[in-house]
């Protein structure tokens, strides 16, 4: 057969395929019939109460689908993206991420959906682009579809925030949400979307150079590609300024849905798979085989058996018994007794026990076994037997077929017979004989240890009466006698034979007869032609369904979405640049079926899809194209991932959404702390939320504090709410510095009724601190307090040795001529001051006498050489009474009257000096610093209350109207004095006094501890700013922690602390911080590098702390895993500002 002749008889295999050519060329029968299957009865936006935040919309609906009608109320939720990391710009798994937010939409079975809407002609000011996520559902009444809906949300939310790290959504505002509610009527302009987008899995790219680390971004691939998806849509609306609304709605198909169409659309893709490629051919042959054949057999069997067998048995039994028995008892008994009695009981008990049980057990054995057995057998068996068969057997059959290119037949007969004999005789002997001996020796050893432990409780209540009458009567005799004996006898003897005899036998006989006959006949004739044919239309579609086999395999392992893309604008010119941007941004060509593009609609089409839109409801026209994996004509199924590319975060910086800012760095959290002192709230840096997991301090936590950062950030709030708490709780003695007026609001701190105390330093305060500075305190020697008070009037100006040798000497001779320095030998032998002056002087001495037990008097004119120390001291604070700042100022111009006119460099150190404290020789200050018998002793200041019970709030305000230099002074002089009594007082605690512990919180601690600049100061001769820190200090913050002296600065230049100080400070709350000495200092102190290298990410954050935010280190415990900086927010102590009048009226003048 030719080829040509053999291709003329076969059909073609387009034949072969019925409306194959319908089915990939379908049909247009023009635009598809618009379904009337939604009607908006009503609609609304519901506010939160007092609020500028959108709570939901609502619509009342009547939905048509699959011949049903759904009436109800559909209610979207939205939150807007207003906060993303500047770290996902530079991450690739930006898409992967929000595929896992998809997911677990989809176990929840959330509808969520997505809106990006673009704002830049609005009347009050462009906004740009918003980015909302939200959910939306149905239910048949309002209340149910807004439960549903707000536990939608949350779960949103927790997807959300569970996958973008620190990333923020926040309710609409009213503004807002009017503007979106509006534009879905208002915009006219509208597309539909469909296809399978292309997801991008790079780094979006766009970031800066702030996460730049030379360290780690190097090597080959520091260089990559940055693709960009709704970015491109964002940034082409915002160049043109057309304002439009993005919104994708979603439907989740159940799994069992997608299975069903897996299975469908695999039968389908193996029919067009099966003809993609075949081989056509004929072929033809001729078979006649014949066969005969036959078998006989016959068989024989006989067979004989016989046993015999005998047995004898004998025995014999022979026993004898004897028994006798004598008994004998004599018993005799009286009773009677009669009673009545009544019981009523109640009881509890209540019992806990616990049992422990301990046991322990050594066992050792040894077994010692031998044996020995003999055994002797035999026997004879004989057997015969014989048998004989016979078969006969015939078959017969015929096989025959015809095919399309050959003819066959065949057939086959046989016959069989069979004979068979046979014959068997057997006999056998047999004996044995068998020795066996055994020994074994055994040895076992065992050790056991058991332990328990029984915890029990039993709780028992018992009520119990009776009542009861019983009497009784008893009378008995009885009289035994007994004897037994017992004798017994047994014998035994028993006797067997056995005996067996068997024989067999048997015979067998056979014969078999076998004939056979084969015939056969195989005329063949074969002609074959084939040819390889494929058909590419199949292979095309074939390849077609495959990739929907492959998007529905995935889909049935993670879920898959049915959604919906609709696109609406203002204007004529904003629908043409979104029918290019959206292709642009979401088209592609891997593993996609059908590739993303933008569907003009009819007028008719746009009103229906803006329907939809409007009620956030999904579109159900059904698809006319056969095969379409969707079925819907406006929805496309899409994977978790495609749809990720819709609905990503979008690193566009022009509009609400914050993308270019790095996200908080990683701080501790502590929940569970100790202590019963709560500071703030903790910040977690996972969510990028403030907690109400509270900061808590104990007492042996408790350390030197600083309190550091810009001003107005909530240095003072934090150390305001560590004085409350403190002094609150642990009955402190506190101490405020207050270089301006701003704690006088404790005076309204709830708790502290009656503990707290304002004394104000500025001329002319309602409430006066009336304190002459030269009296010389009760617990301080008068040439150490000389000393003190020189030095630090010195370390205020920022003087020099110079001009602080002035000082000390004027001082001195002021004491001097008072007598004063009562251990000075000038003083001692002076003839006047060196006794006792008067009757008043020696009541001071008998009244310290009387105090401490000391026998003996004096009298008037008594030496002072005589006296004790402590005799000395009292003597020492009562003559400083008398001296006066007006004296000391005096003493002062005196020195520089009597200076030489060339001693220009004296001269101008006098002049600095006078510069400064002459100021409190003049007016109010004078009469305020002065001597006087209204001056009040400072270091009782703070303790407030019983004297049993003595601590409380003081706050000193320095105030505006005063200068710097006399506020410095003072209030370094007061923290002096008070430091160095509490150290004596914490001596004398150890006798049994009582005293509280004591804390002093330095505001403006710079100018207290390093003292303020003086224009006439002599420059030359004055101390450098590393030198201004008195050594009086650095003894404070080094020990005062042993006589539990707490101290506390509050600053805001962090570099001009001494490094001493602030290294002494274990816990510090640092807040906004921009100078960059002050944050290298921070880095330092929170166990962070600060060579700008690495951990640069905490510097930058120290200059962006947000207001009332603070990083938080309480550095003193012995488990390092404490040691870490937290971030909190400190908590404001409530309490409103008290006003002069008020302060006056519940305080009292002074």
């Amino acid at each position: 057969m030719n080829d040509r002749s053999f291709l003329h008889s076969i059909k073609k295999v387009s034949d072969w395929l019925p409306n194959w050519s319908s089915w990939l060329h379908p049909p247009r029968n023009g635009t598809p019939a618009i379904p009337a299957d939604l009607q908006v009865e009503k609609s609304g936006v519901c506010f939160i109460d007092g609020q500028d935040e959108l709570d939901y919309l609502w619509y009342r609906l009547r939905e048509i689908e699959g011949g049903r009608e759904y009436a109800g109320f559909r209610v979207v939720r939205l939150l807007q993206l207003s906060f993303l990391p500047l770290e996902a710009r530079s991450d690739p798994g930006l898409l992967q991420k929000m595929r896992t937010v998809l997911r677990g939409l989809y176990g929840s079975q959330v509808s969520f959906l997505y809106l990006a809407a673009g704002i830049f002609n609005h009347q009050q000011a462009p906004v740009g682009i918003i980015q909302c996520y939200g959910v939306s559902a149905f239910a048949e009444t309002l209340d149910e579809a807004c439960a549903r809906s707000k536990r939608s949300l949350a779960a949103l939310k927790a997807a959300m925030s569970g996958t973008y790290r620190q990333i923020r959504l926040d309710p609409l505002n009213v503004r807002l949400a009017e503007w979106i509610f509006l534009s879905f009527n208002d915009m006219k302009h509208v597309l539909v979307t469909v296809g399978h987008t292309d997801p991008r899995e790079n780094a979006r790219g766009g970031g800066s150079g702030l996460l730049h680390n030379p360290l780690t971004d190097a090597g080959p691939t520091a260089q990559q590609y940055t693709l960009q998806q709704n970015e491109i849509l964002f940034r082409g609306m915002s160049d043109l300024k057309e304002e439009f609304l993005f919104l994708v709605l979603t439907s989740p198909v159940q799994l069992a849905d997608i299975t069903e169409m897996l299975t469908g659309l695999a039968e389908n893709t193996s029919t067009w798979a099966a003809w993609q490629s075949g081989v056509r051919g004929v072929s033809f042959g001729v078979s006649l085989p014949a066969l005969l054949s036959g078998l006989m057999a016959q068989s024989a069997t006989q067979g004989y058996s016989t046993s015999q067998g005998e047995a004898h048995s004998e025995g014999q039994a022979h026993t004898d018994s004897q028994a006798h028995t004598e008994g004998q008892a004599h018993t005799q008994g009286f009773a009677e007794t009669q009673g009545w009695s009544h019981v009523e009981t109640d009881a509890e008990s209540h019992s806990f026990g616990i049992a422990h049980s301990q046991g322990q057990s050594h066992t050792e054995g040894r077994a010692v076994t031998e044996g020995t057995a003999v055994t002797e057998s035999s026997g004879h068996v004989s057997s015969r037997g014989s048998g004989s068969s016979h078969v006969d057997s015939f078959n017969w059959g015929l096989r025959g077929g015809i095919q399309p290119a050959g003819v066959g037949i065949g057939g086959n007969v046989g016959w069989g017979s069979a004979d068979g004999v046979s014959s068997m005789v057997s006999e056998s002997d047999m004996q044995g004989h068998s020795e066996t001996e055994s020994h074994a020796e055994t040895e076992s050893q065992a050790d056991t240890v058991s332990q328990g432990t029984v915890v029990s409780e039993v709780l028992t209540i018992t009520h119990a009466e009776s009542n009861g009458v019983f009497g009784s009567h008893t009378r008995s005799q009885s009289d035994t006698v007994s004897q037994a004996d017992t004798a017994g006898q047994a014998d035994t003897k028993s006797s067997a034979d056995s005996q067996m005899q068997s024989q067999t036998a048997g015979q067998a006989l056979g014969r078999g007869v076998s004939a056979g006959l084969t015939v056969g006949i195989a005329p063949s004739l074969s002609a074959s032609n084939s040819y390889q044919w494929q058909f590419d239309p199949a292979i095309l579609v074939t390849q077609i369904l495959r990739q929907q086999q492959n998007l529905l395999n995935l889909a049935s392992k993670e879920g898959a979405y049915y959604t919906d893309v609709y696109a609406m604008a203002r204007t004529e010119q904003g629908k043409q640049a979104l029918m290019g941007l959206i292709p642009e941004s979401f088209h592609g060509t891997e593993d996609v079926i059908t590739g993303v593009q933008t569907r003009d609609l009819t007028l008719e089409e746009s009103d229906y899809i803006s329907l939809h839109a409007r009620a956030f409801t999904p579109s159900t026209r059904v698809e006319t194209i056969p095969e379409v994996l969707s079925g819907y004509m406006d929805s496309t199924l899409l994977t978790m991932l495609q749809l990720a590319a819709y609905t990503a975060p979008g690193m566009f910086e022009q509009g609400t959404a914050l993308t270019v800012q790095e996200s908080t760095p990683d701080f501790a959290f502590r929940p569970g702390m100790a202590g019963d002192v709560i500071i703030g709230w903790q910040w977690s840096s996972e969510t990028g939320q403030l907690t109400h997991t509270p900061l808590r301090l104990s007492f042996d936590r408790h350390f030197h504090t600083a309190f550091c950062g810009d001003t107005g950030f909530g240095k003072s709030v934090a150390a305001e709410r560590l004085a409350y708490e403190t002094t609150r709780q642990w009955h402190f003695r506190s101490v405020v510095l207050d270089f301006g007026q701003g704690w006088r609001r404790a005076l309204n701190w709830s708790g502290l009724d009656g503990r707290v105390d304002i004394r104000q330093l500025y001329p002319g305060a309602p409430r006066p601190l009336r304190w002459n500075i030269l009296k010389v305190p009760r617990r301080l020697y008068p040439g150490r307090y000389r000393t003190l008070v020189s030095e630090l009037f010195a370390n205020a100006g920022r003087m020099g040795p110079r001009q602080l040798g002035f000082l000390r000497r004027a001082l001195t001779q002021v004491y001097t001529n008072l007598g004063i320095l009562t251990t000075d030998p000038e003083v001692i032998n002076h003839q006047t001051w060196g006794h006792l002056q008067d009757s008043v002087e020696v009541a001071v001495i008998q009244e310290w006498r009387d105090h401490n037990r000391i026998s003996g008097s004096v009298s008037v004119g008594h030496s002072i050489s005589d006296l004790h120390p402590g005799e000395l001291q009292n003597l020492a604070v009562w003559r400083s009474q008398r001296a006066d700042v007006r004296m000391w100022v005096e003493r002062l111009k005196n020195f520089y009257a009597m200076l030489p006119k060339g001693d220009q460099a004296s001269r101008a150190s006098l002049e600095g000096v006078l510069l400064r404290v002459e100021q409190f020789a003049e007016g109010q200050m004078a009469w305020q610093y002065g001597a006087g018998a209204e001056s009040v002793p400072v270091e009782d200041l703070g303790l407030l209350g019983p004297a049993e019970d003595p601590w409380g709030l003081l706050i000193v305000e320095g105030g505006a109207e005063m200068d710097e230099y006399p506020k410095a002074a003072l209030l370094a002089l007061l923290s002096s004095v008070l430091y160095f009594d509490s150290v004596v007082r914490r001596r004398e605690s150890l006798a049994g006094a009582k005293f509280p512990p004591m804390q002093i919180f330095f505001e403006e601690a710079n100018k207290v501890l390093t003292g303020v600049s003086g224009a006439a100061a002599d420059q030359n001769v004055s101390a450098g700013s590393a030198e201004q820190v008195s050594e009086v200090f650095q003894t404070f913050w080094r020990d005062g922690r042993k006589y539990q002296i707490f101290l506390h600065l509050i600053a805001q230049t962090v570099s001009a602390l001494p490094a001493g100080i602030l290294s002494s400070c274990n816990n510090g709350f640092f807040f906004q911080t921009k100078f960059p000495h002050d944050r290298d200092l921070i880095m330092a102190h929170i166990g962070r590098s600060e060579k700008g290298v690495v951990n640069t990410e905490y510097k930058r954050y120290l200059a962006r702390i947000p207001k009332r935010m603070s990083i938080a280190k309480l550095g003193y415990s012995e488990d390092v895993a404490e040691l870490e900086p937290m971030l909190v927010s400190p908590l404001m102590v409530p309490g409103s500002e008290p006003s002069d009048q008020e302060i006056l009226a519940r305080l009292g003048p002074y």
